[in-house]
């Protein structure tokens, strides 16, 4: 597992794992988070094809999916491939961006050198901004 901490002490991990393979790829997140949920609103309108299974992280299938702790799924998004494969923070939006067709621009972006650096910096920040869910 590759895990990074950031100064501000928020965790941004690229892939965390293996989880048993779900019925469709899969994107865990934060339902209770207004940015989240607008981000997922795009991502579903985009995924016409109905490809990506979204998940939030309230539902008690999203801990048994990833294989990750309630704590750690609060940190981050997670997306689970089809074969299994967990990714979490700007990982996990790169892995998505896999399975969207209409983002190749993004993807292409997303693969230039020192782009996953960059990207998991505005991810930690995000995450900063608008921080971990507390119960």
């Amino acid at each position: 597992m590759r895990d990074r901490k950031w100064r501000s002490g928020v965790r941004v991990a690229g892939y965390v794992g293996q989880a048993p393979e779900p019925e469709a790829p899969t994107l865990v997140f934060d339902n209770r988070c207004d940015f989240c949920r607008r981000w997922v609103d795009r991502i579903t309108r985009l995924d016409r094809d109905g490809v990506v299974r979204t998940l939030p992280l309230q539902d008690q299938a999203a801990t048994a999916l990833t294989g990750q702790t309630a704590d750690r799924l609060q940190r981050a998004a997670h997306f689970v491939r089809a074969d299994g494969n967990v990714y979490a923070g700007a990982a996990a939006v790169r892995e998505l961006l896999t399975l969207l067709p209409r983002l190749g621009a993004v993807r292409g972006i997303a693969g230039l050198p020192g782009m996953m650096v960059l990207a998991e910096g505005v991810y930690a920040w995000i995450a900063r901004r608008w921080g971990p869910v507390s119960d």
